[in-house]
């Protein structure tokens, strides 16, 4: 088991809009999914990691009935703002995705943009035997990773840095091919003692944490293939399992980076 934790709980909130605020676009492509899956206004949706709500306020404003998940109780504050700022009801709770206790409930369960691989194998597939759990009968899951395939062919280890607001980002990461593990090292280093401050909800803070205003943390990602992904959904009780290469329905191939599983209960 990874122990990643730490990482989602502490850092992640600190980054998480801004990294992922390129994605608001795409967003938007899981709403034809949903009429393909033919899910009328009024289904009951379940969203795990919901992170600040994005997906959970988008479905709201379209008359979905959503319950949102997540382990960092930073996030799900944004996540209740925003669901107030948009004038929805959106039922957020504290939870870790692989302890989720709600029993055959859902029309729908979303796990979006690569929220899974973070825990190794063994308690990746408990994930899975709960998003099965949660669903009613008939009942749909729609799980949307990257591609291992797709990074077979174009990995390389990699290192960047991103200007955003208030800080600077850093990410090096590397494969371990042969456990398809990513280890990732982040490095958000601060445009000032005082952007810390308010990036970590800090009203004071000691010497040793004004004297250097960096965070650091790391994650670890398995990333599946489809077939592995195919078996894992089929073990958790699964049927009719479908695989795209993306949420537009694409059809699955080593040179998209996307993968994305739809299997009913």
């Amino acid at each position: 088991m990874f122990n990643n934790r730490r990482f989602f709980v502490r850092f992640w909130p600190i980054v998480a809009q801004q990294v992922t605020s390129h994605r608001a676009g795409a967003d938007a492509d899981i709403l034809p999914l949903l009429r393909r899956l033919r899910m009328p206004r009024g289904a009951r949706v379940l969203d795990v990691p919901c992170g600040y709500g994005r997906h959970a306020v988008l479905l709201a404003r379209r008359g979905y009935r959503v319950s949102g998940v997540d382990i960092s109780t930073e996030l799900l504050k944004l996540a209740r703002e925003a669901a107030r700022a948009q004038r929805v009801d959106v039922d957020f709770r504290h939870g870790d995705m692989r302890r989720l206790r709600f029993r055959n409930r859902f029309d729908l369960a979303l796990n979006l943009f690569t929220s899974f691989g973070y825990f190794g194998d063994g308690d990746d597939q408990l994930v899975l035997d709960g998003y099965y759990r949660a669903l009613r009968p008939g009942g749909w899951l729609v799980l949307h990773v990257i591609n291992r395939d797709f990074i077979m062919r174009h990995y390389r280890p990699h290192g960047r840095a991103r200007r955003l607001k208030g800080f600077r980002l850093e990410e090096r990461g590397k494969m371990d091919w042969a456990t398809s593990v990513i280890r990732t090292e982040w490095t958000v280093t601060f445009a000032s003692r005082r952007a810390m401050q308010q990036a970590l909800g800090l009203k004071g803070a000691g010497r040793r944490l004004m004297a250097a205003p960096r965070m650091r943390g790391v994650t670890h990602l398995r990333v599946y293939s489809c077939h592995e992904l195919q078996r894992m959904l089929k073990h958790a009780g699964f049927r009719g399992v479908q695989a795209f290469g993306g949420l537009r329905g694409e059809a699955v191939s080593i040179d998209r980076r996307w993968l994305t599983l739809v299997a009913s209960k």
